[in-house]
């Protein structure tokens, strides 16, 4: 390209100071800057494409089991009454209600539970008495109707912090023995027998002795004096009735329920056998 000057007569003139803006310039894009191998392509699809029609909604999908012309809306809700709408509103909120409180009852039981692991003996003691007591009231005032006394009620609620206190370590050792192995049956009637020919003789006898100290003021000094005569009647008495009673109530216990709840189990039967036993004794 040349630029001319028009005024000149004798012809084209070049201006050499503008040939340098013609000339092409070398480029610095790093693009332009790479060698001719490297622009060949990073990676190169080997497999054609396989040509697909487009599928079409309920055809092959199990989504429309029938033609389109047969499709209908689904029905309208059936429009409830008042009536109809307050109750069940009203069975919702009794739904609501119960279930907090079963939430509550949960918690306090899973407090309970978690004090109880903390402080078994402690807590042992405290059941033993509240079951015992519990007895005595309900053979006093709802079978006898009268009115409770404050020393039978006492006594029996020690009673039972002493059977609890003797019994939550003989039933455990009672669970870890193995009298029949073959046999589960038979291993729970065997304890069962040994229990009656153990603690439950001993339990009844202290029992007799503090009743007789305690609620028919014997003196220790006579009652150490006259030796087991005046207990000798009571005492069999008694513990024919009690190995009857626990007899039975060991052999279910030992049989059925499992080890972390048998002392739990042999607490509720001794509240039954305090109402009994309450009754039993004057």
């Amino acid at each position: 390209f040349f630029f001319f000057d028009c005024a000149s007569s004798t012809g084209p003139t070049v201006f050499p100071h503008r040939l340098c803006l013609l000339m092409p310039r070398a480029s610095k894009s790093p693009a332009r800057s790479r060698s001719p191998a490297s622009d060949k392509p990073l990676a190169m699809r080997r497999t054609p494409r396989k040509a697909a029609p487009p599928a079409r909604l309920g055809d092959g999908d199990n989504w429309g089991s029938s033609p389109a012309s047969k499709w209908a809306p689904p029905p309208e809700p059936t429009p409830t009454k008042p009536a109809e709408r307050g109750k069940a509103l009203f069975d919702a909120e009794d739904s609501t209600a119960k279930n907090k409180k079963k939430a509550k009852a949960g918690g306090v039981l899973q407090w309970y539970r978690s004090r109880r692991e903390a402080k078994p003996w402690v807590y042992g003691l405290l059941e033993g008495a509240a079951f015992a007591a519990a007895g005595e009231l309900v053979a006093t005032c709802i079978i006898k109707q009268q009115s409770a006394d404050p020393m039978r009620l006492l006594f029996f609620a020690g009673w039972g912090a002493v059977v609890a206190f003797c019994v939550a370590p003989w039933l455990k050792l009672l669970s870890s023995l193995t009298l029949s192995r073959p046999s589960r049956l038979l291993d729970s009637m065997g304890k069962a027998v040994l229990n009656q020919l153990t603690m439950t003789p001993l339990l009844t006898l202290v029992f007799v002795a503090a009743w007789e100290v305690m609620l028919k003021k014997t003196p220790v000094p006579e009652l150490a004096t006259r030796g087991v005569g005046p207990i000798s009647e009571p005492f069999t008495d008694r513990y024919k009735r009690t190995a009857v009673f626990w007899l039975t109530a060991d052999f279910v216990n030992l049989l059925l329920v499992p080890n972390n709840y048998r002392f739990l189990v042999a607490l509720a039967m001794g509240a039954i056998w305090a109402v009994l036993s309450s009754h039993m004794t004057t």
